[in-house]
């Protein structure tokens, strides 16, 4: 019941212009009653309505009267709410009855309050220390909660003040959307964070793919380079073996020779040391003749042991036949003329694809793509690994790739994999610019290439679902669709572009590699 008493009671001790307790109460002429600070605020602020009542507007001649029983009334009344809050906030009690307020003279501060009881309860949390009154008011252009007297004073008398329930309303709001802001990019950097993390897993894994497959790959050029050096080892090996013997068994038989001519010899020196007597000359002709013819010389054996074979152009001859062994192999692909765009024109060779007039002879066949300039190849690939050359020269637009079986070939399509294809293009911008783009499904994917590719290679791994392209001149890295399930055979894919301004007239034409 106190609590109510206490309640109604501050409703009557309210000043009308801070609507807080009175503080230094004084009365007007007119009877009302006003804080001695806020009456003398009013009458700064409203210079041009001298001395008048605020609640009334009658005139007071500027003169105030303290009200010291008010004053006395108003502290007994705040110091009962005082310690009311410090019992409720901190369970303090002050184990009896509450003392009578010393009586004060009107103006005397409120320090006088917090000396008597040593208790201000949370009163440098919302009140104004300046002032002692409440924080009602929040100065939008300082950010700074203010009382009442604060807001009418110079200080604050051109900034934007708003009361300070609407100050929190206001950012509480704004702290609502910062809050859920951070939490939406909380989100998305978690999201990033578990991407970021699945991309680490399958670049550590593509790299250990990779690196067995480098390894394997490069084993086996090492396998093939060590056997033909042990090949070629061999065979030098039975060629020395060879001439040597022939060399072997000419010595012998040109030493067998020597001994017998110098047996021979010895006859021969003998006979000319004998006296001369006429039976000496009986044969001496078939003997001397005999000893003249003796001598026969073995077939020569030259020392040339083929060198040909095992200098020369070895290194290159060893590439062409380990170009057997390459992965993928030089695949030989040709143009289907049947799925030809009718404005295209395919050599007889099957081989060159340009632009041209319309034929309008040929029949609109399943096959036949009637929408875009494309024409695929005739050789379906299912299984394995593929790679060839496109001559582009100087195109200003082109398209190579793969396409599926089943790509829609009479209706508007993308060159991307959702449609089934897999393409690498040069676009011409139509003002002398041209650009190159992977066609991936997520979004553009430009390619800038060191130098334009005059020749394009165009790699397909099936099994693996990657589509490479390079340029073949110098075998650099273009771009590569990696991870693709294909469910039917795919076609190589080829798009001589429209002309346009009357360039991008070259044909497409597929090559042999040079390293082949």
């Amino acid at each position: 019941m106190a609590d109510v008493t206490i309640e109604e009671l501050q409703c009557e001790l309210t000043c009308p212009v801070c609507l807080e307790l009175f503080r230094d109460p004084v009365i007007l002429e007119c009877g009302h009653h006003f804080c001695q600070v806020c009456i003398l605020q009013c009458w700064e602020v409203k210079a041009d309505e001298l001395s008048s009542c605020p609640k009334c507007r009658k005139s007071s001649g500027g003169r105030l009267r303290p009200n010291s029983l008010l004053c006395n009334v108003v502290d007994s009344v705040r110091r009962a709410r005082c310690m009311d809050t410090a019992s409720a906030i901190t369970g303090w009690d002050s184990g009896g009855p509450l003392e009578e307020p010393e009586e004060r003279e009107p103006g005397s501060s409120m320090s006088s309050l917090a000396s008597s009881t040593g208790h201000w309860p949370r009163l440098g949390m919302d009140m104004c220390e300046e002032h002692e009154e409440k924080l009602k008011l929040y100065c939008e252009d300082d950010q700074l909660p203010i009382c009442l007297v604060c807001g009418m004073s110079r200080d604050h008398k051109t900034h934007n003040v708003i009361p300070i329930t609407e100050a929190f309303e206001n950012y509480k709001g704004k702290l609502s959307i910062a809050l859920e802001r951070v939490e939406l990019q909380t989100e998305e950097a978690t999201l990033f964070q578990s991407q970021t993390n699945e991309r680490i897993l399958l670049i550590k894994e593509r790299a250990g793919d990779l690196e067995e497959m480098v390894t394997a790959e490069f084993g086996r050029l090492r396998e093939f380079l060590l056997e033909e050096e042990e090949r070629i080892k061999v065979k030098l090996q039975w060629q020395k073996e060879q001439k040597l013997k022939q060399l072997e068994e000419a010595l012998t038989e040109t030493t067998e020779q020597i001994s017998q001519m110098e047996n021979i010899a010895d006859e021969l020196r003998l006979k000319l040391t004998e006296e001369e007597n006429p039976e000496q000359l009986k044969g001496i002709k078939d003997f001397i003749g005999g000893a003249q013819s003796f001598f026969e010389q073995p077939p020569e054996v030259t020392v040339d042991l083929q060198s040909g074979e095992f200098l020369g152009p070895l290194q290159y001859r060893t590439w062409r036949k380990m170009s057997s062994i390459f992965q993928p192999a030089i695949t030989a692909v040709t143009l289907d003329p049947n799925t030809a765009y009718p404005r295209l024109w395919v050599s007889p060779c099957c081989t060159s694809v340009e632009v041209g007039r319309i034929q309008t002879n040929l029949p609109n066949n399943p096959e036949r793509f009637t929408r875009y300039n494309i024409v695929l190849g005739s050789e379906a690939f299912s299984s394995g690994r593929h790679y060839w050359e496109v001559e582009v020269g100087n195109k200003t637009a082109w398209g190579l790739g793969v396409a599926t079986a089943s790509v829609n070939r009479k209706e508007e399509i993308s060159l991307c994999p959702d449609d089934g294809f897999w393409t690498l293009v040069l676009r011409d911008n139509g003002d002398g610019s041209s650009e190159y783009e992977a066609c991936t499904d997520s979004e553009e994917t430009m390619i800038y290439p060191s130098k334009p590719p005059s020749r394009v290679g165009v790699y397909l791994d099936y099994s693996s679902g990657d589509v490479g392209f390079y340029d073949a001149g110098n075998m650099a890295h273009l771009f590569t669709f990696y991870g693709a399930t294909f469910k039917e055979p795919v076609f190589p894919y080829f798009n001589p572009w429209p002309i346009i301004n009357g360039y991008n007239r070259e044909p497409l034409t597929i090559v042999t590699p040079h390293w082949g």
